[in-house]
């Protein structure tokens, strides 16, 4: 079967670029040929830092740098599949499947430029091109649904669950995300202020950076300038084993995507599933999260972990959990055993049933 995968973020090396390539890991497995599409080539050593091994030589490079090229190339594929933020390209596959992150805007309302203000929108063309619509939370597909009007199958993203029991727990506090501004802004302010009112714990700031992005770099230097004299490390860019580790001996894990936003009016600010929550998790590690988006759905509050609404209650929480062993402990078997059903074998098995096998 000739498959082919598009993303067009895939340099960013976000969740939903690891959600992507390991599907593709997948098809490359079952023996299809695969092809990604793509304006830049590909680099798969990079992939590594998600936790994705895919061989250069077994996929083709199929340049593809605008939405009409893409629906040009699909048209010699058994299967297309892509991810995107907004109504994804018109597919000519014979099968298509697109995995929406979130929709950014609400197409209902929203008319393409390219058609003009009486002109009609290409959102319903394009997405009844599509066979399967997968999202990986029930906050992302009922705004899917709200925004776009399709239904969406949740398929949650896969978690590497280490077979080992976690080791001791140092007095460490780690938080993950990409170095941006934006629309999906992962509010490392927030936690890099909140350590201030903490007293005996260091806070790892782990994060990809696009050095194709200049705004990026200025952001960076904004929170290096604001964690000056805290106890604050960061971790630019950091292999695959050093953030394992980081997980491995972190006691706690903070996440505040979400926060100062309103979710009524910008939904698409909150947290849409949160992969590194559960990646900690995983390392019995525990999460404490911003109240909102899709973080509601993994950590449940004072069980397998902490929601927090102001930083104070955030900070609060950290101390309490740092001073009481035993229940952080318990707190992070609990979160250890929620985090196996986001397993990469099961997301693996669903693809091949739902996506390569559909």
């Amino acid at each position: 079967m000739r498959v082919g995968f598009w993303n067009p973020y895939l340099a960013s090396l976000g969740g939903g670029e690891k959600y992507l390539l390991t599907i593709a890991e997948e098809a490359v497995a079952a023996g299809h040929d695969v092809s990604l599409l793509a304006a830049e080539e590909p680099a798969p050593v990079a992939w590594e830092r998600l936790g994705v091994s895919i061989e250069p030589g077994s996929f083709e490079w199929v340049p593809a740098a605008g939405d009409a090229e893409l629906t040009e190339r699909s048209r010699s594929l058994d299967l297309l599949v892509v991810t995107t933020n907004d109504v994804p390209p018109r597919s000519e596959a014979a099968r298509s499947v697109a995995m929406i992150q979130f929709p950014a805007r609400d197409r209902r309302r929203v008319r393409d430029r390219a058609a003009g203000a009486l002109g009609a929108t290409r959102a319903p063309a394009a997405l009844a091109s599509y066979d399967l619509f997968l999202c990986n939370s029930e906050f992302t597909r009922s705004h899917i649904e709200r925004r776009l009007g399709v239904d969406a199958t949740i398929l949650p993203p896969p978690v590497d669950v280490p077979d080992d029991e976690p080791g001791a727990k140092a007095p460490e506090i780690v938080t993950v995300g990409r170095f941006f501004r934006g629309w999906h802004d992962k509010r490392h302010d927030v936690l890099i202020e909140a350590t201030r009112a903490l007293d005996g714990a260091r806070l790892h700031v782990v994060g990809g950076l696009d050095a194709n992005d200049p705004s990026a770099a200025e952001h960076l230097a904004s929170l290096r300038a604001a964690a000056e004299g805290l106890p604050v490390e960061f971790h630019v860019d950091a292999p695959r084993g050093e953030l394992l580790d980081l997980y491995g001996r972190a006691a706690l894990y903070w996440h505040a995507a979400g926060y100062g936003a309103d979710p009524s009016r910008h939904p698409e600010r909150m947290e849409h599933f949160g992969i590194t929550t559960v990646e900690a998790m995983a390392h019995g590690t525990v999460p404490l999260s911003f109240d909102g988006g899709g973080q509601r759905e993994i950590v449940d509050d004072g069980r397998t972990g902490v929601l927090w609404r102001e930083p104070a209650e955030l900070v609060a929480a950290t101390a309490d959990l740092l001073a009481d062993d035993d229940r952080r402990t318990r707190m992070g078997a609990a979160a250890r055993d929620a985090a196996r059903a986001y397993s990469r074998d099961r997301f693996a098995e669903r693809v091949r049933r739902e996506v390569l096998g559909g």
